[in-house]
Order: structure tokens, then C-alpha cells, then sequence
């Protein structure tokens, strides 16, 4: 998969849980520990990437 999708999919589940959050589908305590959780999760997997851009594929 290509990092900016992945990233992408990780941005776009903050988006959703604050969205859910702010319509009271979450409870403010559930959200706060997501709000931890879900980066941990992006980092975990590996979300921050290379320090060196890659060689370009042939």
C-alpha cells in the first residue's frame, strides 16, 4: 500500500472518531483514550516512515 494512502486512513479515522465525539456518539472519556490510542497504533505500524527517501524502484 502506498504510505500516503496508509496515512491517509489514519488521518481519516481522528477525523471520524472527533466527528463521532462531537455528535455524541462517544463518549469524551472513550474519545480521549483513542485520541492516544489510534496514533500509537500509526506509529506502531510502522507510521513514521523512513529518515532517507527510498531509492527509486526499477
Amino acid at each position: 500500500m502506498d504510505p500516503i494512502i496508509k496515512n491517509v486512513c489514519w488521518a481519516t479515522a481522528l477525523i471520524l472518531l472527533a466527528l463521532a465525539n462531537y455528535a455524541g456518539l462517544i463518549a469524551d472519556k472513550d474519545a480521549n483514550v483513542m485520541f492516544a490510542v489510534i496514533p500509537a497504533l500509526w506509529v506502531a505500524t510502522g507510521g513514521l516512515g523512513h529518515c532517507l527517501p527510498r531509492k527509486a524502484r526499477a
